[in-house]
């Protein structure tokens, strides 16, 4: 496959477009709503024996501004906030996690999140959290803006890890992607096709690239990622920033990762 050679835009600077509608239905009982920038994942799985639904949410936004739009989006779809199970952090960046604490809160349900940040978004590592501005040079001048969003902790209840299985529409499987953050993680559902790729990869129109290296904490982790993911079956890629990839997906990951290597 003659493929676009994606250095100009893996290492461009940031550009954040976010889906620009609020996406929907990706298939069912998977739901994309987007927040902004950025986006929440709405899982609903029936019980096999009695056929209620169980909800899972991916992510939370930024603090303040995000907890009700998820809220009215399940309401929307027919599920108040106690029908919320389970939420599942994909990393721990302000703007996918700022308003897992509140969220919780209203919600009694439990947090997962990769073994690796579960500490610092419960608040009891010893080290601060990262800071997540690359270059140096640039943190001065953004870290003010995102100080006050970065996220209150929160209890995790299950550290998760590589290979992991989520009782998520027939089993989604932990991916351990990290590159991005040290703790990134991806889901497969095999079952549906689907890869949930977060932060891990991006889009931009028919193409995809790496994370940005303004945001990401170690590249060469990414490209090791990129290269994991690549290897795995399934026909739809969903992305935290942009509209879902619904065709060419897989040729896609695939070209991508023969560049990287």
């Amino acid at each position: 496959m003659d493929w676009p050679p994606p250095d100009a835009s893996i290492y461009r600077p940031p550009s954040i477009p976010g889906p620009r509608a609020r996406v929907g239905e990706v298939l069912p009982g998977l739901h994309q709503r987007a927040l902004g920038t950025t986006s929440a994942f709405i899982v609903i799985t029936p019980d096999e024996e009695s056929g209620e639904p169980s909800v899972a949410v991916i992510d939370a936004g930024w603090r303040h501004f995000h907890k009700r739009p998820v809220l009215n989006y399940l309401r929307n779809i027919g599920y108040g906030p106690d029908s919320v199970q389970q939420l599942i952090a994909t990393h721990w960046h302000p703007d996918h996690v700022g308003g897992m604490r509140s969220l919780q809160r209203t919600t009694g349900a439990t947090v997962a999140a990769h073994r690796v940040e579960a500490p610092y978004l419960s608040g009891v590592s010893e080290s601060p959290i990262p800071n997540p501005i690359n270059p140096m040079w640039l943190r001065p001048l953004l870290w003010p803006i995102f100080a006050p969003l970065t996220a209150p902790a929160f209890a995790v209840t299950t550290a998760l890890e590589d290979g992991d299985t989520l009782p998520l529409l027939g089993g989604a499987r932990v991916i351990h992607t990290p590159g991005h953050t040290p703790g990134s993680i991806s889901l497969h559902f095999p079952n549906e096709g689907v890869l949930l790729v977060a932060d891990a990869v991006q889009r931009y129109q028919d193409r995809l690239t790496l994370p940005s290296r303004w945001f990401s904490s170690d590249m060469a982790a990414a490209k090791e990622s990129v290269r994991k993911l690549a290897e795995l079956d399934f026909e739809v890629i969903c992305f935290s920033h942009f509209q879902p990839m619904r065709r060419g997906a897989r040729a896609a990951l695939r070209s991508l990762a023969e560049w990287v290597s």
